[in-house]
């Protein structure tokens, strides 16, 4: 039996850290543990926390799952419940939780402040001492891009850096992160994936993930592309995939009128896959709401495999908190 990729002690906080070989590792891993060709309990005694400030269903459910099944615990802890409430500093609380726990695992972010929420994932970092894995914030979601490509490769095999991906933005009355985004951007970059990124004028993600990703496909041979029409970049497609994104350059306000302006362009329909490679599959990390940013056909059509994403969020956190921990 092969062993777990080690990345003892280190953080998975952001893609850009890892090496392409690293995060090959870990998607290999995935597999063995899903397939059941790996059931070391590599979390035996293990106590792990989950530090969440924002609502979680599957990464929140999967990683508690995960943990048990690897023969550890992992306990979920509300900012709201601590002494974070009443204005505890994230170093004395990082600092105390690190002394219990072995890993410490956090979702934390605040729409109206692009950037704080990774600031307050490295504070926990540094003062914590333990590992810390990144469960959201608003720059990334590496657990769940991990899991993703892990499913395209399961839908595709080795192909699948060849299959043209579409990254689509959505229309959502919720404001919400551009983690995903930019763990795909960085993964995607590195293994050499072949990504298009739609969406709005208005709605450019952060350019120094897209630079990053510039100087990486240099050497991977991937490629990467933008688009403002969400037809054109549909053409040829071998997976749409759909996530809303707040704009880094508009207000709250600005941005709440210019989405309800735009909407009906940027739901995915079945008129998107007409232009997409026969038997395209539909991604979406969830949640969504049908009629939103995605039509109930397309959603829930025979080409989605949005529940085989979310069962991948258990198999690949399994094997990245064996290889931290």
């Amino acid at each position: 039996m092969r062993e777990a990729m080690k990345l003892e002690k280190r953080n998975f906080i952001d893609l850009r850290d890892f090496s392409r070989a690293e995060l090959e590792g870990l998607i290999e891993h995935g597999f063995r543990i899903k397939s059941g060709d790996d059931r070391q309990q590599y979390l035996r005694g293990k106590v792990l926390g989950l530090l969440f400030s924002v609502a979680s269903t599957r990464t929140r459910i999967s990683f508690q799952t995960g943990a048990y099944h690897l023969g550890g615990h992992a306990e979920h802890y509300n900012a709201a419940d601590l002494q974070m409430s009443n204005h505890e500093t994230l170093m004395d609380t990082a600092a105390v939780m690190g002394r219990f726990l072995d890993a410490i695992i956090v979702r934390m972010y605040d729409m109206n402040f692009y950037g704080r929420g990774r600031e307050s994932i490295e504070t926990i970092a540094r003062y914590a001492n333990v590992p810390v894995i990144n469960a959201l914030d608003d720059k990334d979601h590496p657990c769940q891009v991990m899991a993703d490509i892990l499913t395209l490769k399961e839908k595709f095999g080795r192909d699948f850096r060849k299959k043209k991906v579409v990254m689509t933005w959505g229309y959502s009355k919720r404001q919400k992160s551009l983690g995903v985004l930019h763990s795909m951007m960085s993964a995607g970059a590195l293994l050499g994936m072949n990504l298009t990124f739609a969406y709005p004028e208005g709605y450019d993600l952060d350019p120094d993930y897209v630079a990053f990703a510039r100087k990486a496909l240099e050497e991977s041979g991937g490629t990467l592309e933008f688009s403002n029409d969400l037809n054109a970049a549909s053409e040829g497609a071998d997976v749409i995939y759909v996530k809303n994104w707040k704009s880094l350059k508009l207000t709250r306000e600005e941005e709440d009128q210019y989405k309800e302006t735009i909407k009906n362009d940027w739901c995915v329909s079945s008129a998107h896959y007409e232009r997409a490679n026969p038997g395209a599959l539909y991604m979406d990390c969830m949640p969504f709401i049908r009629g939103e940013q995605v039509t109930a056909e397309v959603a829930d059509g025979p080409n989605s495999i949005i529940y085989d994403q979310a069962e991948n969020r258990l198999h690949m956190q399994k094997a990245i908190m064996a290889a931290l921990i």
